[in-house]
């Protein structure tokens, strides 16, 4: 295996395996707002299952627009520093329950977080979100950089530090 093609390999078992995601959404004064929420990616896309009650969830409703940063376990990694991390900016947009693309995801929430789905999934105040992510990075080290391109940002390209 290639070099590039292990950044490939590197890049996507961080993606589909994320289970938490930091976010940045914009509050209702327009100021940035950081937050955290489980997540899963799942045929390429990024979900949240989201409660009413999170300040991140009313500011999804009122201006879609996010940035989430998936990040390597410090416990994995042998430098801080170093952290493999996938940035996406985009929206976020709620999905319907009567949409059967809701109960495929929320099937994998439950495979993923167990028990605690049979309690909040049946609750009304919580939506799911899927980022639709128009771009991204992935940084696999030190000067290892590369943009997310194709049409489900799934491919690298080698950022240059030069420029």
């Amino acid at each position: 295996m290639n070099d590039s093609d292990s950044a490939q390999q590197e890049f996507l078992n961080l993606r589909d395996s994320a289970n938490n995601a930091h976010l940045a959404t914009l509050s209702s004064d327009g100021s940035p707002e950081a937050s955290y929420a489980p997540c899963i990616c799942y045929q390429g896309d990024c979900y949240f299952f989201l409660s009413e009650l999170a300040s991140h969830t009313g500011n999804l409703t009122r201006n879609p627009e996010i940035s989430l940063l998936l990040i390597e376990s410090v416990a994995t990694t042998a430098n801080a520093f170093a952290r493999r991390r996938i940035s996406l900016h985009g929206n976020a947009l709620r999905v319907s329950r009567d949409n059967d693309l809701c109960n495929l995801v929320l099937a994998e929430f439950r495979d993923r977080f167990g028990k605690v789905m049979d309690v909040i999934g049946e609750l009304p105040d919580f939506h799911l979100f899927r980022v639709q992510a128009r771009a991204g990075r992935f940084v696999r080290g030190f000067g290892q950089t590369y943009e997310l391109v194709g049409e489900k940002l799934d491919h690298l390209r080698a950022v240059d530090p030069r420029r």
